[in-house]
């Protein structure tokens, strides 16, 4: 929810492509609801723990009974303390069964200042627009974002591509202060991306040029750009995704902090 309201601050909410909703009648909580505007079954929350019981009125009052009236609604990022509250409010709301789905939240929360290196042969660059098509097209979550919008959330948020570039002919240090954005139709073999809600994710690379580490290159720059540029950097790793796990864990700076929940309608 952090990343959510700098970027508004920053002036992307368009975008986002999302809403975001305060109590009326207690604008001094810390309850936070957005939605997304693409996709609107899909909203996430925060509050403080202590905060549970507000949370339960707000969710069963009128205005957010508006707010969902009538759609299947599916509820992100959901904190433990938050589960059984959201659970009890839907099964009133909605006297359907809900299914719960828990992911690890990995959090690059120790700056490393040691250097990164980009293989001979390959240049490291933010993503241009060929490169966001192809986020999208490989984005489980955000296919239907519109791409117009997505790149100039990508010229304001790292967004990171591996780029073939045979004039490169030994390895390089990755200079931070320098991270030049990749020609418009130029296309990587490997990418990493932030979704709308500012999770690091949709990382692919081509199966050619698999197991030579960059798709830890790429986390690992990312975890440190999103640093220096004021936001929370994090991955949501669904349970059983076993490949990106084993990468987080053993990623220098990156740290698993907690679950998070996704409580969908069965």
């Amino acid at each position: 929810m952090y990343n959510t309201l700098l970027l508004t601050a920053r002036g992307l909410n368009a975008c986002l492509q999302y809403e975001i909703y305060v109590p009326r009648n207690d604008l001094d909580s810390h309850i936070i609801i957005s939605r997304s505007l693409i996709e609107w079954e899909l909203m996430s929350l925060y509050c403080r723990e202590e905060e549970i019981p507000l949370l339960i009125k707000v969710m069963k009052g009128s205005h957010f009974l508006d707010i969902v009236k009538e759609l299947p609604v599916n509820f992100l990022f959901i904190s433990n303390y938050q589960v059984d509250a959201v659970l009890e409010a839907f099964q009133e709301i909605f006297e359907r069964r809900l299914q719960i789905k828990q992911s690890s939240c990995y959090v690059y929360e120790t700056r490393q200042e040691s250097p990164l290196r980009c293989p001979a042969g390959m240049k490291l660059q933010r993503l241009g627009r060929a490169g966001v098509q192809k986020l999208l097209e490989f984005n489980e979550y955000w296919k239907d974002a519109p791409l117009d919008l997505t790149c100039r959330l990508a010229e304001n948020l790292p967004m990171l591509g591996i780029y073939l570039d045979p004039d490169v002919v030994e390895e390089k240090v990755i200079d931070f202060s320098d991270i030049s954005f990749a020609e418009e139709e130029a296309t990587p073999i490997a990418q990493v991306g932030v979704s709308p809600y500012g999770t690091v994710g949709c990382l692919w690379v081509d199966v050619k040029y698999r197991r030579l580490g960059l798709g830890n290159l790429l986390v690992e720059v990312m975890g440190r750009l999103q640093m220096s540029e004021g936001y929370f950097p994090h991955g949501i790793v669904v349970y059983n995704n076993d490949a990106s796990n084993k990468m987080f864990k053993t990623l220098p700076g990156w740290k698993k902090t907690h679950y998070t929940n996704k409580i969908i309608p069965a």
